[in-house]
């Protein structure tokens, strides 16, 4: 769990940071409305997944790195507890908090650093 500071999550969150969560895809289960989800292939590691009736982002595959970013909003009861921030470089709000601050991602998520 962490936050990302890059331009591209930003505009796609609206907001100053985006609050993830990286899970093992086999961990998520759409329970209904599969059938409205939408993709957006913004990079070959980011196929964003949106509610196309709501207009809602629900998560993130990611691929290339065997992730799957559920945002934490989408998961009201999960504590949430960033440990990390990953594109720092790109920051507009910035969070001492003393976590680490990553200029990419950790190679351990198969980042291509």
């Amino acid at each position: 769990m962490g936050y990302c500071h890059c331009g591209s999550c930003r505009h796609w969150s609206a907001g100053p940071v985006n609050a993830f969560s990286l899970w093992n895809p086999q961990a998520l289960k759409v329970t209904h409305g599969v059938a409205s989800i939408g993709t957006y292939n913004k990079t070959p590691i980011s196929y964003r997944k949106w509610c196309t009736k709501c207009g809602g982002h629900l998560f993130t595959d990611h691929p290339t790195m065997g992730l799957v970013d559920i945002y934490a909003a989408m998961l009201p009861k999960l504590k949430f507890q960033p440990g990390v921030h990953v594109h720092y470089q790109e920051t507009v709000l910035p969070i001492r908090d003393g976590s680490p601050k990553f200029k990419d991602m950790p190679k351990r998520w198969g980042a291509r650093v």
